[in-house]
């Protein structure tokens, strides 16, 4: 509701609606593009120093895509650009320093993401703000989108979309509760995305989530006159790319509307704002960034090959340790538990990550850091692989927040195996030391873990059951789920702690198995066990109502043939099982009546006569001589 009424007080009151109409010209002539890609100069009537363009991408062109792109250090638009060989680009999201606060979003892997919280003071009290904010996206379909995202972690598989971001207020005194997973839903289509914000077009219609993505008191302002840059897309699947040297937000999306986009988001402007075709600066005001949106040839998507192996660590980890004085970092951006700085030491003051990796194969190694200009810029990095040992350093004044490849090794798989980082550095004053990362695709490397369990029923018992027969009644098999999501059927051995077949209660039966050939223990480890209940029922073992107490079975035991007898003033269903669970017989009863059970050709043993109704259920044991 607070989202309604903000939107119909920024329709009525059209404080941001642009007054006069742009002149859009298709100057696509005067550069060198691609089929696909258009360029547009956008003027108005009697006002000569605005002006704005957009590139038009037709994403139904099979040759053409557009995605982000993230470097370590900031960089011209033009000359990043031309760096990655793009047709053109644009400047990306937000950023402090040289890292990206913005989110940038590759198949399989999150170098960056949106700020999950921000921190605003209100009437004097300062308080932290979770946040869910946009991200501009092109699915693996090639479909596009702009959706509302919160990152649980830099894993991609914690990008959550949710329906809207945080019901907040501007100045709202009251900061809301993170977002769970249960209320959103994976982001399982999404190839590359690059955030930013507000939103500006959702659905169809204007939607300026300012107040809601807490973008008050952030330097970006909704009624003042700046450079802004902003990408939407339409329903005919055209990418719209725009940017301008002076437009409030509010005329920016009105603009984009009226060029038929169903969905937009602002990104970073004033000093950042930028165009360029090739190394050709189109607007630029010299600010370097650290990322881009990119008009590229389809094949620079470089769509990764999935990993076989990937494995996550850090500093905060079981069998993790340290030597030295390590103190948590203040910045933003650790991996998880904070980052742990170190004064210029020596090898001796260290952070020891054990790898413990599946088998053989050659592995890469990611460091990830929160950058800083007194971060050093020959961080060791000591590698024991298969091949020996390697010392490599990496520059942690540069590169925050996203995983840096340190190097590609060797490893057999073997304990010995891991990675340090000392603080044996010579340059500035502090070393990191935070994440790692460690991928294969190694197709021999392939690993499957098990990741869940497929629960038994409980089961009841007639009073006096012995316990190799109330076990035997249990589920002799279960199903297991690899990584993978491959199923497998595991045997069960079950095993009952103080059962009692003369006391009547709940006994907890543990059944154990083996992992299947080909499927490997979790980390941690899953325990290889299901549980069940044994219920041995009441003396006669009888449950219900009195219309079943008078059931009787005789002569028992016999050597084939019983009579069950009684009166029922409802129907009942009789079957016979046996102690491993087969329905052997079934037959239907009410008012008096007289049943013969022919149990001719089985085994001697134990069976289970089962009665049921409206009244309950009753269990009697049957023996066969």
């Amino acid at each position: 509701m607070k989202k309604c009424i903000f939107l119909v007080l920024l329709v009525f009151s059209n404080p941001f609606l642009k007054a006069q109409e742009i002149n859009w010209e298709d100057i696509s002539a005067e550069h060198s593009l691609p089929e696909g890609l258009k360029l547009f100069h956008g003027t108005l009537t009697g006002n000569s120093t605005f002006f704005a363009y957009y590139f038009e991408v037709d994403m139904n062109n099979p040759d053409i895509a557009v995605r982000p792109y993230l470097k370590p250090n900031s960089v011209q638009v033009n000359a990043f650009t031309d760096d990655v060989g793009a047709y053109a680009a644009i400047n990306g999201g937000f950023f402090s320093g040289s890292s990206s606060v913005s989110s940038i979003i590759y198949p399989g892997e999150v170098p960056a993401r949106n700020l999950i919280s921000v921190t605003r003071t209100v009437s004097g009290v300062t308080q932290t703000y979770p946040v869910i904010r946009p991200v501009f996206a092109l699915n693996a379909d090639r479909t596009l989108a702009t959706e509302w995202v919160y990152h649980h972690s830099y894993n991609f598989d914690d990008i959550y979309v949710y329906e809207e971001p945080l019901q907040y207020i501007c100045e709202d005194p009251n900061p809301l509760p993170v977002p769970l997973k249960a209320d959103g839903f994976q982001y399982e289509d999404i190839a590359y995305g690059i955030g930013g914000g507000p939103m500006l077009i959702k659905d169809g219609e204007i939607n300026i989530d300012y107040c809601e993505g807490v973008w008050w008191g952030s330097g970006v302002f909704l009624t003042d006159f700046r450079p802004r840059t902003a990408v939407g897309f339409t329903a005919e699947k055209k990418v719209i790319m725009f940017v301008t040297n002076s437009m409030k937000i509010g005329d920016v999306a009105q603009e984009l509307l009226d060029l038929g986009c169903v969905g937009a988001m602002n990104l970073d402007g004033g000093g950042s704002t930028a165009m360029a075709v090739g190394n050709q600066s189109i607007y630029t005001q010299g600010r370097a960034v650290p990322s881009i949106l990119a008009v590229v040839h389809s094949d620079s998507l470089n769509i990764p090959a999935v990993p076989t192996f990937e494995k996550f660590f850090d500093t905060g980890d079981e069998g993790v340790y340290f030597q030295g004085n390590w103190f948590n970092t203040a910045n933003p951006g650790s991996w998880e538990s904070p980052s742990r700085l170190h004064a210029l030491g020596t090898h001796d003051d260290f952070y020891h990550f054990p790898l413990n990796l599946p088998g053989p194969g050659e592995y890469e190694v990611y460091g990830w850091w929160t950058a800083h200009s007194n971060r050093a810029t020959n961080t060791p990095f000591i590698i024991t692989h298969a091949d020996g040992e390697t010392e490599t350093t990496v520059n942690q004044s540069i590169g925050g927040s996203m995983w840096n490849l340190v190097g590609t090794f060797n490893f057999n798989g073997t304990e010995n195996e891991s990675v340090r980082i000392t603080a044996a550095a010579t340059t500035n004053e502090y070393v990191v030391a935070d994440g790692l990362r460690i991928v294969s695709y190694d197709p021999d490397l392939i690993v499957y873990t098990i990741a869940s369990i497929e629960p038994v029923d409980d089961i009841e018992v007639p009073w006096g059951t012995l316990k190799d027969d109330a076990l035997a009644l249990l589920s002799t098999q279960t199903t297991i789920t690899d990584s993978h999501n491959r199923t497998h059927v595991v045997d069960l051995q079950w095993t009952v702690e103080n059962y009692d077949a003369e006391t009547s209660g709940d006994y907890l039966a543990t059944g154990t198995f083996e992992l299947p050939d080909g499927v490997t223990q979790s980390n941690p480890e899953t325990p290889l066990e299901v549980t069940a209940n044994i219920t041995v029922l009441q003396d006669d073992t009888s449950i219900g109502g009195n219309n079943l107490s008078g059931l009787k079975v005789y002569p028992n035991p016999s050597k084939s043939k019983f009579t069950v007898s009684g009166i029922s003033y409802e129907p009942l269903h009789l079957e016979v099982f046996s102690l491993d669970g087969r329905l052997l017989q079934s037959h239907e009863a009410g008012g008096r009546f007289s049943i013969e059970l022919n149990l001719e050709g089985f085994s001697p043993g134990i069976y289970l006569l089962r009665a049921s109704g409206k009244s309950g259920v009753r269990v009697i044991r049957v023996v066969k001589e």
